[in-house]
């Protein structure tokens, strides 16, 4: 077995004071450092002020920011994907982009113990609408007629006030003796914990696909994990992750399998293209 590649994140969401939020989303792989961060006002979620930090590798260390001005008074939440897409046009680094959409999917997890900020009258109220928007998203929204914890009471009584949320995403490539791809993805943060391996050969075909949900809200999540086996004979070179997330299940599935395959998909392309490049 060899070892190829491996890449980390972690978000996190802490309140700066009264009013904002301070998001992050850091990087490492082989090659790149980055850090992508946002204030953001905590009861309407709209972008205060966002940079992204280019930090060096060894031989040359040096440090950047970058203040990306056209996020500034974006909403960093659900159904902002255009404003964003538009705000980070003067980024042409895909990777560098992805860490801006990670840490609006922090804020929106972290959104649990803001509820009051955010005109609800307790954590049960939040929960009720949570199930009313989010209906057919996930595999929990689309079972709720069988989930036996609700996300309130998954919570529990006692929130958070200052450190809202944290998670961490990694994958690790191999290569074993007979020249197959393996990849491991892990997630985990304040809610949730989820594992992949995927196993390709060297046409980028999947010859074995697991999921393993530890850490979720219901029983009903950890149902999802069967959807791997979809992935079988595939070839998903390039695929893109709204195919990726029909194989996977769809509103039948798990947001955060979804996101773990695709980021095992991209690690080995992003190794192939390096390999290309060193060639």
């Amino acid at each position: 077995m060899e070892f190829l590649m491996q890449r980390i994140w972690h978000s996190s969401v802490v309140r700066e004071d009264e009013h904002y939020l301070i998001a992050k989303t850091s990087y490492l792989d082989s090659l790149m450092e980055r850090m992508a961060a946002m204030r953001v006002n905590s009861a309407d979620l709209v972008i205060e002020r966002a940079w992204l930090e280019r930090l060096g590798r060894p031989g040359d260390m040096a440090e950047s920011r970058e203040y990306v001005e056209e996020l500034k008074g974006v909403e960093a939440y659900l159904g902002s994907s255009s404003g964003l897409r538009t705000g980070l046009q003067g980024i042409n680094n895909e990777a560098e982009r992805s860490l801006f959409n990670d840490t609006v999917i922090a804020i929106v997890q972290a959104e649990t113990f803001l509820f009051r900020e955010r005109g609800y009258s307790d954590a049960a109220a939040y929960s009720r609408a949570w199930e009313e928007f989010y209906a057919g998203s996930c595999r929990y929204y689309s079972n709720l007629d069988r989930v036996k914890t609700t996300w309130g009471a998954y919570i529990g009584n006692s929130g958070r006030e200052i450190n809202l949320f944290d998670r961490g995403k990694s994958q690790q490539l191999y290569r074993d003796d007979d020249d197959n791809y393996i990849i491991n993805g892990s997630l985990i943060d304040s809610f949730h914990q989820v594992n992949t391996r995927l196993e390709l050969n060297k046409d980028m075909v999947v010859i074995a696909a697991h999921g393993h949900l530890l850490r979720v809200p219901d029983a009903v999540c950890r149902e999802s994990a069967l959807q791997m086996q979809n992935l079988k004979g595939r070839f998903i070179k390039g695929i893109a992750k709204k195919e990726l997330a029909g194989l996977l299940g769809a509103g039948q599935g798990c947001v955060h399998l979804i996101d773990l395959v695709y980021d095992s998909v991209k690690t080995l392309e992003l190794y192939l293209h390096q390999e290309k490049i060193l060639d």
